[in-house]
């Protein structure tokens, strides 16, 4: 495992999340993305090991399915664990 995404709208849980992650494995990548439109990009532009990702973003109730749809879509396989 090489690469993580964390998307989460609530800056203090991702660093949070981020933090927890580093302090395992100190030299893994992680990219953070606090929206939907932000990771979807992203998303789009490579492939991630593992996705952590919450549900809610904002005011979107359901961002974090369409996101696991993206990722299914693109690069099925891809773990997602979601936090929320």
């Amino acid at each position: 495992m090489n690469k993580i995404a964390v998307i989460e709208d609530d800056v203090p849980t991702s660093n949070q999340l981020v933090g927890w992650i580093k302090a395992a494995k100190p030299d893994i990548q992680i990219d953070q993305w606090f929206n939907r439109d932000d990771a979807e990009a992203a998303l789009a532009r490579e492939k991630y090991d593992v996705v952590l990702l919450d549900i809610e973003l904002g005011r979107e109730r359901n961002a974090g399915v369409a996101i696991i749809n993206v990722i299914n879509k693109l690069y099925q396989g891809t773990p997602v664990l979601v936090v929320s």
